[in-house]
């Protein structure tokens, strides 16, 4: 039996990868080849529109496939092809928390495993019981199944650095990067500008970072906003949250509103809790939570 995971629903159930980081997805497909290196089973990823469209065999490796949606569709119209095309669709289990998209694999005639209950089996602590009744050594950090986690630290150090020694450079070699075809540069100098420009020259970047083709950029500068509380974003990314055609994006701007809780960002996420994709609505329900409980807070502080 392989397993159809639904990419951005299994990151939001995961307490260990945060929703709309940069590297989410690599942080989600480092895991998962891990789990098929002591499980063997089949695994096959599909994530909403990103920047490798369709199969992205950089990222697919033996045993485990990596699927990028091209808008309009999204990772559940993919998932639910695939089943529709399958001989036997009884051999796929659909792992999501997706209750709609749950429903109509289940249609199909597959089976459906909970995101909640996939990402316990994702633990190392749970990892560990049945390799432990089968062996009494600690598995070694050299294991094949650890070979991916050792490669995305050190992957992770390299671009930490990479963006610490390019602190030098100045605010016109970022700009012109932010809008260069390499979209790890474009990412790094939305962190930049936040880390290092004046607010007032990062700023209107920043909004037209909104707009950037790339998701990925968009929602770094979305995060990004957010994290510099700036209220002139408030209305852009209101517009992001409503209208951005990537789930990520969407995502990331609702993070970024419940970071600054005016009133028109709240009622922006009071919209999102009807947003068709489970993690925005999720993000949207927890950036209402956090600004209820700080209401609370304060009036008992008062």
């Amino acid at each position: 039996m392989s397993l159809l995971i639904d990419g951005h629903n299994l990151i939001g159930a995961l307490p260990s990868i945060e929703l709309g980081a940069r590297d989410d997805e690599q942080q989600l497909i480092v895991r998962l080849r891990a789990y098929h290196g002591f499980s063997g089973k089949a695994l096959i990823i599909f994530f909403d529109s990103g920047d490798a469209p369709g199969r992205a065999d950089h990222l697919s490796t033996a045993g485990v496939q990596v699927h990028f949606a091209r808008r309009p569709q999204t990772a559940d119209d993919l998932i639910l092809a695939f089943l529709r095309q399958s001989a036997q669709p009884g051999q796929h289990a659909v792992v999501t928390n997706d209750r709609e998209l749950a429903g109509r694999s289940r249609q199909l005639g597959a089976s459906v495993i909970s995101a909640r209950d996939f990402a316990r089996k994702l633990s190392p602590a749970n990892r560990a019981a049945p390799e432990a009744a089968m062996a009494d050594q600690t598995p070694s950090p050299r294991d094949p199944a650890f070979a991916d986690l050792y490669s995305a630290f050190l992957a992770a150090e390299k671009d930490s650095a990479r963006l610490s020694g390019q602190s030098a450079h100045g605010f016109a070699w970022w700009q012109e990067h932010l809008y260069g075809e390499d979209v790890t540069l474009a990412e790094n100098a939305v962190h930049w500008l936040r880390r290092f420009a004046e607010p007032a020259r990062a700023l209107p970047l920043l909004l037209d970072a909104l707009t950037h083709q790339q998701a990925r950029v968009r929602a770094a500068a979305a995060l990004a906003l957010g994290q510099m509380a700036a209220p002139a974003a408030v209305e852009r990314l209101a517009a992001c949250l409503h209208h951005d055609g990537s789930s990520l994006v969407r995502e990331a701007a609702a993070q970024a509103l419940g970071q600054m809780p005016t009133p028109a960002a709240l009622i922006a996420l009071q919209a999102a809790l009807h947003d068709p994709k489970h993690k925005v609505r999720k993000t949207a329900a927890a950036m209402l939570e956090k600004h209820k409980s700080n209401v609370r807070l304060k009036k008992i502080t008062q």
